[in-house]
């Protein structure tokens, strides 16, 4: 020996025959540890496998409930806008229809006044202080007497 070896030092021809002794002996449950070893690689695999596979299902699933979102989201501002619309229609709507309460109210009061004149002399309504005609009831009531004129 030229070069001293690390560790314990043993003799060559000895440390042969230990060599050859441990590659004729076999090892008890070698077998079994190594179908052990492959057994639970291979449940290891399948469950990867599972994963994987239920990863993409939840993937492809998410992107439908995106898209869903997407769709009921769009859905939620269309009726929203349709709502204001509809607001705006029933305001005007709204004041439409107090106006012509108002114009109903008025042709009515000016059909009383002209009931009242009718049964009285005009003059003796005019001279009354508290009834002054307005220029609308004096103009309908000149249409109205052409109109019975005319008859």
């Amino acid at each position: 020996m030229k070069i001293a070896q690390k560790g314990v030092w043993v003799c060559p021809k000895c440390h042969h025959k230990v060599l050859k002794k441990e590659e004729n002996m076999q090892w008890p449950g070698t077998v079994d540890a190594s179908h052990t070893y492959i057994a639970h690689k291979t449940v290891k695999e399948e469950e990867k496998r599972k994963l994987l596979t239920r990863g993409s299902e939840l993937k492809h699933d998410h992107s439908q409930l995106k898209e869903k979102d997407r769709f009921l989201s769009s859905a939620i501002v269309k009726c929203l806008e349709q709502k204001n619309n509809l607001l705006v229609q029933q305001k005007g709507i709204q004041s439409s229809l107090e106006r012509l309460k108002h114009l109903i109210r008025l042709i009515q009061s000016e059909q009383m006044i002209q009931v009242t004149m009718t049964t009285t002399t005009t003059s003796s309504l005019l001279s009354i202080p508290w009834i002054k005609p307005s220029a609308t009831s004096a103009t309908v009531q000149k249409a109205l007497q052409q109109s019975h004129g005319n008859k």
